[in-house]
């Protein structure tokens, strides 16, 4: 039978890319998209869809930033107040700038959506436990002579 054993560097690798899960929600817009700062206005509650088409009130930071003049306002995470005049970076699409996303560590990560990396992270380093902790058996068991563990005649007690 053989054992598979996963390398330290194997294991970082795959830890690194669940924690940037997060950013693949917005991925294009952070390649893409143009980036603006914007500036906190107010912590003010408005209303969001969800995916029942229910609207649902819920409060954030209002973000004002300006594209080619004209002034579009966008929203921070929920439930999380940012300080009033906060410039943050912003990046939008060039064809449609309402469609952007607030590129702050709180915004992408501190959200819902931090539920799925957390998850995978713990059945990840479960999986990696239970892979290295085997080999490590299988490591004593092969150099342990037995005959010197056991007590002998005139050993015994």
């Amino acid at each position: 039978m053989k054992v598979y054993r996963i390398s330290k560097w194997a294991f970082g690798g795959i830890c690194l890319l669940i924690l940037l899960l997060p950013l693949s929600r917005h991925w294009k817009l952070l390649v893409r998209g143009e980036r603006t700062r914007g500036t906190v206005i107010l912590y003010a509650r408005h209303y969001e869809v969800g995916k029942d088409h229910t609207r649902y009130p819920v409060k954030a930071s209002q973000i004002e930033f300006q594209v080619e003049g004209i002034t579009y306002i966008t929203y921070g995470p929920v439930n999380l107040e940012f300080k009033k005049g906060r410039q943050v970076p912003v990046f939008y699409n060039p064809k449609n700038p309402e469609v952007n996303c607030v590129a702050t560590f709180s915004a992408i990560y501190l959200t819902n959506y931090l539920a799925l990396p957390i998850i995978l992270l713990m059945l990840w380093y479960a999986f990696y436990l239970s892979f290295n902790n085997y080999q490590k058996r299988i490591k004593g068991l092969k150099g342990m002579d037995i005959r010197k563990r056991l007590p002998g005649p005139g050993k015994r007690k």
